[in-house]
């Protein structure tokens, strides 16, 4: 038995990481919840989630367990491919990305940020073509108060996968104000004005006196509309970020 996979986390782990991924699998394959076979099965899942606690809990027993299988490897090489072979219709993936994500999304509203930026991250290597992946992640890094390019490059992903995504463009716009590239804000904000010229949003950060998108006789950009512009981006992203 593998602690590390039975907690289905990795060798880096920290321990509140450990801790974590015990009383979620101990949750889910508590006794109690099954009847029958089913809690036959959960009685032993539980055992084993129990054993693998206690050890990884402790330091001594961890760092051990960890030299140990640093040099599995090196010890038996040819005995992989039979291993793998007899076993391969008995190890299928457990979890898709989509529970994956579904877990970050679940830590993230518990207040566990970097469990969830960690699981996420999983999710996003697993499949990277998801653009609410990405959305998430740029999300817990916000919370986080992780790089705000980190949090732009994952937003810029998300909408490269999903280009109608006003949400998304909205808080590119507000990031991109703050980093000072006011271009590139001004960009995303016509963007979302575009997709969605009602978006509640857009309508809230509108001044007053403007002329409604899509009416005729609308007058060209001059400086003082690319000023209005300005203003409309800082009230944004005061409205986006609740400090407006």
């Amino acid at each position: 038995m593998n602690p590390f996979d039975v907690l289905e986390i990795s060798p880096d782990a920290s321990a509140e990481d450990i801790k974590a991924a015990y009383h979620r699998l101990a949750k889910h394959w508590h006794p109690d919840r099954y009847t029958g076979d089913a809690k036959v099965e959960a009685e032993g899942k539980f055992r084993e989630l129990a054993e693998a606690f206690s050890t990884l809990k402790d330091p001594g027993k961890r760092l051990a367990l960890v030299q140990q299988m640093q040099q599995l490897p090196k010890a038996a090489p040819a005995a992989a491919p039979a291993v793998e072979k007899g076993k391969e219709a008995e190890t299928p993936q457990e979890r898709t990305p989509e529970d994956w994500a579904a877990m970050a999304k679940e830590a993230f509203d518990q207040g566990r940020v970097d469990q969830a930026q960690a699981l996420i991250q999983y999710a996003i290597r697993l499949d990277d073509k998801k653009p609410k992946y990405h959305a998430l992640l740029a999300t817990i890094l916000e919370q986080g108060g992780g790089d705000l390019r980190a949090v732009v490059k994952a937003l810029e992903a998300a909408v490269r996968l999903a280009p109608r995504d006003v949400d998304c463009h909205l808080r590119l716009a507000g990031h991109f104000q703050t980093l000072g590239m006011a271009a590139r804000a001004q960009r995303h904000l016509q963007t979302a004005r575009e997709i969605s010229p009602n978006h509640p949003k857009l309508r809230q950060a509108a001044p007053k006196g403007a002329s409604e998108p899509g009416k005729k006789g609308k007058a060209p950009a001059t400086p003082a509309s690319q000023a209005s512009l300005m203003d409309q981006l800082k009230d944004l992203w005061g409205r986006l970020t609740g400090k407006g």
